[in-house]
């Protein structure tokens, strides 16, 4: 497939960028899924999120239940068989998560796309949008330094600031400032296998720190990604002090700023815990992880109200099981929780641009309030919301649309 044959162009190859690509695709639709960085995967590989969180319903069962689609079950089965612990972990109260090894989920990623006879392009970006009243009617992209222009059918925004709704003058779901960001570093000959005592030895030592150097106070929440320590080897997490925004080049600098932390604390440790007396850092993982940014305004706005309350809709397309999870300045972690074994449900008019009738919205990009995406972002959720937007952007008119939602509807419920 040429570029410019494209049906459906999807921007982002994240999880919900995947999932969107892959569903449209499946209904035999022409796909082009462009992604500005260098490698598909967003923050699950690029950042190295670490763990599937948000795939499980929360339960204080010893056996949790999977939440959404057929095609989020396979996704899972997928990774599990690649864990340590062939099933997924009990993170804590209740929430189950499945770690994964970012190379392997990268190399799945891409094998799938390509077996699906998805077009991917990266190190592309969208630069510049033509629209009319009710439509995006061309795409300005920039890749080895060309402008090329296509007119798809479809836009899915999985970009995780909407940066189409942004070019094409839409209103935004945007905030002062945003959750702080982590940055994740891989470190090796790590001699411990205890993960409990292994955080509370790095706890102790930013502490110290802390108090005697005048670290920022966010670097006490330095901890293990759970399930990453493994073969003397293990995947570290820090929160960042600096207060995020929708400005670009400030969030560039920081992502810089972010490695220069690290490399500034780590000598410290290696004399401080015993267990990485010995330690180096293996890689330092090139993107900020940074939560949420600005989002689309859609036909519905997603609430925290919503969330709590665990409220279902006829025309629900995803199913969210993960607490409101935020993380302040200081580090500090705060989770507002609904009921265990219950989900909440994702409108399909989250999904749709409140304006332009060929637009749509997945992952970390739908339409929802500050404190709801502080729940819908995680992968699990953002599988189904992709997977959904990819399927509904194929429908070839509203009808088929309304019947479609139905399905993806009635395959969520029968799955509770």
């Amino acid at each position: 497939m040429n570029f410019s044959d494209a049906e459906i162009v999807i921007v982002g190859a994240g999880i919900a960028g995947y999932a969107a690509a892959i569903a449209a695709a499946k209904e035999n639709k022409k796909v082009l899924l462009v992604e500005k960085s260098d490698a598909i995967g967003g923050n699950a590989t690029n950042s190295n999120a670490g763990t599937v969180c948000g795939a499980y319903y929360r339960t204080f069962s010893e056996t949790p239940r999977l939440a959404g689609y057929h095609f989020s079950t396979d996704f899972i089965n997928k990774l599990l068989p690649f864990s340590d612990n062939k099933k997924a972990i009990n993170y804590h109260n209740g929430l189950f998560i499945i770690p994964y090894e970012w190379s392997f989920l990268q190399e799945n990623l891409e094998q799938e796309l390509l077996e699906n006879g998805v077009l991917v392009m990266k190190s592309t970006e969208v630069i510049r949008v033509k629209r009319n009243k009710k439509q995006i009617t061309n795409l300005f992209i920039k890749t080895n330094n060309q402008i090329i222009e296509i007119s798809p059918q479809i836009i899915i925004d999985c970009s995780g600031n909407g940066i189409i709704a942004q070019l094409a003058g839409l209103e935004m779901i945007s905030s002062a400032n945003y959750q702080s960001a982590s940055q994740i570093f891989r470190v090796q000959q790590v001699m411990s296998d205890n993960e409990f005592s292994l955080n509370m030895s790095l706890k102790k030592a930013m502490l110290s720190l802390i108090h005697s150097s005048g670290l920022p106070k966010s670097f006490l929440s330095l901890s293990v990604v759970p399930g990453s320590l493994k073969k003397n080897q293990a995947d570290f997490k820090i929160t960042l002090p600096e207060i995020i925004t929708d400005d670009k080049e400030v969030n560039f600098k920081l992502n810089i700023k972010a490695k220069t932390y690290v490399e500034e604390i780590f000598p410290s440790l290696t004399n401080m815990v015993g267990s990485l007396k010995t330690a180096t850092i293996a890689t330092i993982f090139p993107q900020l992880g940074i939560r949420i940014l600005q989002r689309s305004m859609g036909k519905y706005v997603l609430t925290e109200t919503d969330i709590l309350s665990c409220k279902k809709f006829s025309n629900g397309i995803a199913v969210g099981t993960w607490p409101i999870e935020e993380w302040n300045n200081d580090g500090k972690l705060t989770m507002e929780y609904f009921a265990p074994d219950a989900g909440y449900m994702i409108p399909s008019d989250c999904l749709l641009s409140y304006e332009l009738e060929n637009l749509f919205f997945a992952g970390k990009n739908i339409s929802a309030s500050t404190k709801a995406i502080a729940s819908a972002r995680v992968m699990g959720t953002c599988l189904q919301t992709g997977y959904a937007a990819g399927k509904l952007a194929s429908c070839s008119s509203l009808e088929s649309r309304e019947n479609m939602i139905t399905l993806l509807n009635r395959e969520l419920v029968s799955n509770e």
